[in-house]
């Protein structure tokens, strides 16, 4: 579900089943390093701990995607993709999860993070910056 963060912005974090999934199995072995650590008696879950928390903290914090006026910004792929190089945003087919956009030369690209509810509110800003 995207929320707004300015006049012009919009941050998509993803779907919530997803990043349970990526919680799970980063946050897992993980755990079970503290765990090994401290029967062991040894110090490293000082640092084992830390690390837990900054993983899954920034698996639950940084958006995914971030729809601006200008265009679209691909946050963990660190690429943005200005609304003049795209074409048109698709309609969801049966099973897509997130969002597709037909780029100027004929590419497809997949916007993660960017449910298909998105696809008119996408659409509606495309139209609007065309």
């Amino acid at each position: 579900m995207g929320s707004r963060t300015g006049r012009d912005r919009t941050t998509y974090r993803g779907a919530r089943y997803t990043r349970s999934w990526f919680t799970l199995l980063a946050g897992m072995p993980l755990v079970f390093g503290i765990y090994v650590s401290i029967l062991d008696g040894t110090s490293g879950w000082l640092l084992l701990a830390p690390l837990t928390v900054v993983i899954i903290g920034a698996l639950w914090l940084i958006p995914l995607a971030v729809v601006s006026d200008e265009g679209i910004r691909l946050v963990l792929r660190g690429t943005v993709v200005p609304w003049s190089r795209v074409t048109a945003v698709l309609d969801p087919r049966p099973g897509d999860e997130v969002v597709r956009l037909e780029l100027v030369d004929g590419r497809v690209v997949r916007v993660p993070g960017v449910p298909p509810a998105a696809v008119p509110a996408l659409r509606a800003r495309h139209t609007g910056r065309s």
